[in-house]
């Protein structure tokens, strides 16, 4: 692989059954399934009491003859929710042009049943205009790093994003879907 590119440390197409997914920095052995250009932005994230539990640095090869696209997507997901996304994205949206980013609060059925997710997401791509440099990467973690090292350690259970999320009327209902795929997320 060219310098050019970050490595991977998880595979390409990130399916819901793959170790890859659902990290619990907890288990000092689930480190080595975080890329490595990103793998100091999660543990503080952690040690700040913000949970991911699933992330690519993007930066991997992608088809530099497409149009659109031309960069693979770098993502942190968050469960339980968290307004981090939104500061990494306030943050951001005016410092780096060299990225478009954004940030999303989701939640998804999981094919139906009982496998609801809710989360929030922050999400950066290298603009197309722009020739892939790892400098660019670069700049960007260091700028994320410096945003987090600002925030508030995260508030207890994340009800208070819940409950912005859902309504105080569907709160109970929010904290269920969290606490349910929490059990998920750290069962196996």
């Amino acid at each position: 692989m060219s310098d050019d590119f970050l490595p991977r440390a998880h595979s390409k197409r990130l399916g819901e059954l793959e170790r890859s997914n659902w990290k619990s920095l907890r288990d000092g052995r689930n480190i080595h399934r975080i890329d490595p250009a990103i793998r100091e932005i999660v543990t503080l994230l952690n040690r700040k009491g913000y949970r991911t539990f699933s992330s690519c640095s993007g930066g991997h090869p992608a088809n530099p003859r497409w149009k659109v696209n031309r960069h693979e997507s770098g993502y942190l997901a968050f469960s339980p929710p968290s307004n981090v996304a939104f500061a990494l994205y306030l943050g951001l949206r005016k410092k780096n042009r060299d990225f478009t980013v954004e940030a999303q609060a989701v939640i998804d059925d999981g094919d139906g049943g009982d496998r609801e997710t809710v989360c929030t997401r922050f999400y950066w791509q290298l603009s197309d205009r722009k020739k892939h440099k790892l400098e660019h990467y670069n700049r960007l973690f260091a700028q994320m790093k410096d945003i987090i090292e600002g925030l508030p350690r995260a508030p207890g259970n994340g009800s208070e994003v819940i409950a912005g999320l859902f309504g105080e009327e569907n709160l109970q209902t929010g904290l269920r879907i969290v606490k349910g795929q929490m059990r998920r997320f750290t069962g196996s």
